[in-house]
């Protein structure tokens, strides 16, 4: 028996994953714009450090050391700056979700955890044959899905957090979602990763609702 993972892609009409994909990269580019504003005004990294980190290595290997479709590669290097610029203000203003961590403590464990998430990109496309970076992609999205809810629970309120970045983020994994399946209908380890990841997600919005709630502030005022 072929395991699954070596399974090619099913013959399904272009348009399904084309039109999923096409919302995921529109509403990440909506994301990156919003969470970039958003922590600039309130002087908050707006993602998680870790998660920035991981981004940043997911783009890197797929736009330079594994080289994704060309049409992929070019949406990219629209992205790539934009989450550098989210990666330094994870960087500048981070630390304060560590506190009582040194700064020299900060940088170690960011600089770590770089290196760490870069070198898993490129091992996991190795060992998977995953040049379209799908296994890459959910654990990453996991990840972040599940660092966002303890992100909210450290700083108990709704600073660098708005609610229309949440429900982006859950029709981005939809969509990808749908693409992916389409796919790989027989891959129930990815399947398995996209459910957790559309639960956190669901999660976190409602989470993040109640904090709106609590702190008397509408949550769809903040953008």
């Amino acid at each position: 028996m072929t395991p699954p993972v070596l399974d090619p892609q099913a013959p399904v009409p272009e348009a399904v994953p084309g039109i999923a994909f096409a919302v995921v990269g529109v509403c990440t580019f909506a994301i990156y714009l919003l969470a970039i504003r958003r922590g600039f005004l309130d002087k908050r990294s707006t993602l998680p450090v870790f998660a920035a980190c991981a981004n940043v290595s997911w783009e890197l290997t797929y736009a330079f050391i594994y080289p994704v479709y060309p049409e992929m590669r070019v949406i990219l290097y629209f992205w790539l700056p934009l989450n550098l610029v989210l990666l330094w203000q994870a960087l500048r203003w981070g630390r304060q979700d560590f506190p009582g961590m040194s700064r020299a403590g900060f940088a170690w464990m960011v600089g770590g955890w770089f290196v760490f998430a870069l070198s898993f990109m490129v091992l996991a496309t190795r060992e998977f044959d995953d040049r379209v970076g799908a296994y890459t992609t959910v654990f990453v999205v996991v990840l972040m899905e599940a660092l966002f809810i303890q992100m909210l629970r450290v700083r108990r309120s709704t600073v660098g957090q708005t609610m229309y970045i949440a429900l982006l983020k859950t029709v981005i994994d939809v969509s990808g979602a749908v693409g992916l399946i389409a796919w790989y209908p027989d891959r129930w380890l990815l399947h398995q990763m996209i459910v957790a990841e559309v639960v956190l997600d669901v999660v976190y919005a409602v989470l993040l609702y109640r904090q709106f709630r609590a702190e008397g502030v509408s949550p769809w005022r903040k953008f």
